[in-house]
């Protein structure tokens, strides 16, 4: 019996540095990208070959210096008013486009600068022409990105990511009228492969479309967009961590929200660090998405605020259902999507300046209202009534004493939650009201360091209302010497202390179920009394071990403006055992609601 060789069995497959550079340059060419400049080189063949497919349709102009290059772009940008884009091989070739991002930089003039280089392991190497590229031009840009390196099996996400990075390069250079800087590292073979001639794998090419409102080049508005036809599909408001940190932006945005899940039908669903809970939103969310009771697949629109969604479900749940349209409200000019789907973004001074003849285009464009919100109110209302009993007839966890905290906070009170468990029990445990409660998280990167002195800076800008924080046992761990604050600088607090023996949170990972590293490496087991660091640092210490001794505590400390340690000493595994029993629960009573 013959054998047949690897290479006649193996299918030829589309070099995935073409892939790759296709699905960029398409997509900064649908962003509006009409003028490019490069020199002739190596490295960045995948993007030549993927500019010249567009021949014709952009102009290209070639040049035999990278300088001569830099400063002709920059011409093309000065005269056109539009962001013009720089190709370059890898190695000192960068380098010499320096002096015109220079003037670019102080001349605000926006160009998008794309620079090849090697991949990662070649970097720091020796390798021949290969130099350090990364943040290249410092401050002289706008923004900086490394590209990931081409993969043959992408995950679709990664794919997806091509396309939003070329759409976002875009709208900075434009939006900022500056230098954006991508550096697109590529490994060897550099051409198309000679099968499929680079073919795009079949994946979603759309990019998010930027909605610019500054007056000089706007091309669309809030208004338009949702004057659109789009509310007549079911939908989804969702405010995420961060979406407003004031009491006059929460009563702008809730009035904006309101506004319009009146008019949509539209449900609000609010995280509780978002500062955006109240009567009319949903933040049982975590605990009846996954009931049966509503098939949110057929969701079709997100306009979203803020930071990603917290709860793991949820995040599952929208990558699932796939809205077509999924529209960011930007604060601040930052980008919150990780999984590459958003395909609108509107700026928040745009979003909320709909005027009154725009919102009479929302309401004249929808021939039927949406009866989401309806639905979910039940089911919101329904989740709230199990977990209240839950609460007072089930044995007391660390989810129970965050749940009380919320409920006996005054009116505008501040509230800190510490990274890992806290922040997610507050947001799933945290009942909606109306007492404008205005809670912080150190949500941008998330880490444990820090809390205490975060916490206290935030009671110390509004020392007018009560504080309390509700910590880790490691998370206070990391941040105990910020306790000196508290005398030092005059902020009285009261202190929940989640205390599960360290490492809780992991206990909700696969990692559980690998003894005995799991136990002795990831739980992180201390045996720490912290008594002794609230007699270190004056505050007062009370340990309690039932919810009347909890919700008594914590009353008299926010009431008197005390300076208040709470330890809440539970276990682990119980604490986990109870959240989910509490989520069948609710489950269990949502999943024979009718509609």
């Amino acid at each position: 019996m013959g054998w047949v060789s690897v290479r006649q069995k193996k299918k030829a497959m589309p070099n995935p540095n073409t892939v790759y550079a296709n699905l960029f340059v398409d997509a900064l060419i649908r962003a509006g990208l009409k003028r490019v400049c490069f020199v002739p080189g190596s490295r960045h063949t995948p993007l030549i070959l993927a500019f010249a497919r567009h021949r014709g349709a952009i102009q290209i102009y070639s040049h035999l210096d990278e300088r001569s290059a830099a400063f002709f772009a920059l011409g093309l940008a000065l005269a056109s008013d539009e962001a013009a884009a720089l190709v370059c091989t890898s190695g000192s070739a960068a380098a010499n486009f320096f002096p015109a991002i220079i003037e670019a930089h102080q001349a605000r003039l926006p160009l998008v600068v794309l620079t090849a280089d090697r991949p990662h392991e070649l970097r720091q190497s020796g390798a021949n022409q290969t130099i350090d590229q990364l943040k290249l031009y410092g401050d002289y840009v706008e923004w900086f990105y490394d590209a990931p390196l081409p993969e043959a099996n992408p995950p679709p996400a990664a794919l997806r990511n091509m396309p939003t990075l070329a759409a976002r390069a875009y709208a900075k250079a434009m939006q900022r009228r500056g230098v954006v800087h991508i550096n697109l590292p590529f490994r060897k073979p550099l051409e198309p492969s000679a099968a499929g001639q680079g073919a795009v794998n079949p994946v979603p090419a759309a990019s998010p479309r930027f909605w610019r409102a500054d007056g000089r080049r706007r091309e669309s508005s809030m208004d338009a967009l949702l004057a659109s036809g789009i509310l007549e599909q079911p939908g989804i408001i969702y405010f995420g961590h961060g979406a407003c940190r004031t009491l006059p932006e929460r009563q702008a945005l809730m009035q904006w929200a309101e506004r319009l899940a009146q008019v949509s039908g539209y449900p609000i669903f609010a995280e509780f660090t978002s500062n955006l809970r109240s009567a009319q939103t949903c933040g049982a969310y975590e605990s009846f998405v996954e009931a049966d009771a509503v098939d949110f697949s057929q969701v079709e629109v997100l306009i979203r605020f803020g930071a990603p969604p917290l709860a793991k479900n949820m995040q599952q749940l929208l990558e699932q259902a796939a809205p077509k349209l999924q529209i960011f409200v930007s604060r601040a000019g930052e980008w919150a999507d990780d999984r590459h789907s958003i395909t609108d973004v509107v700026a928040l001074s745009d979003a909320l300046s709909i005027s009154a003849a725009g919102w009479h285009a929302i309401e004249a464009s929808l021939a039927k209202k949406c009866d989401w919100r309806e639905k979910t109110r039940r089911l919101e209302a329904g989740a709230w009534e199990v977990m209240q009993h839950e609460m007072e007839s089930g044995a007391y966890f660390d989810g129970a004493a965050v749940y009380d905290a919320v409920s006996l906070l005054p009116a505008e009170a501040t509230l800190f939650a510490g990274s890992s468990l806290p922040v997610r029990h507050l947001d799933q445990f945290g009942k909606p009201s109306d007492r404008a409660v205005l809670a912080y998280a150190n949500r941008g990167a998330s880490g444990i360091d820090g809390n205490v002195s975060t916490a206290l800076g935030s009671g110390a800008a509004r020392r007018d209302y009560p504080l309390a924080a509700i910590l880790g046992d490691i998370t206070f761990y990391h941040d105990m010497n910020g306790l000196l604050a508290v005398k030092r600088c005059g902020v009285p607090v009261t202190i929940v202390l989640l205390n599960n023996g360290g490492g809780g949170i992991f206990h909700r990972l696969p990692i559980r179920a690998h003894e005995p590293h799991f136990s002795d490496y990831f739980v992180t087991a201390h045996g720490l009394d912290f008594a002794h660091a609230a007699k270190l640092y004056g505050l007062e210490y009370v340990r309690i071990t039932d919810r009347h001794s909890f919700r008594q505590a914590f009353s008299e400390s926010l009431r008197e403006r005390r300076s208040r340690i709470i330890e809440v000493r539970t276990d682990a595994q119980a604490d986990l055992k109870r959240r989910h029993a509490i989520m069948q629960a609710v489950r269990a009573k949502l999943d024979v609601l009718t509609f």
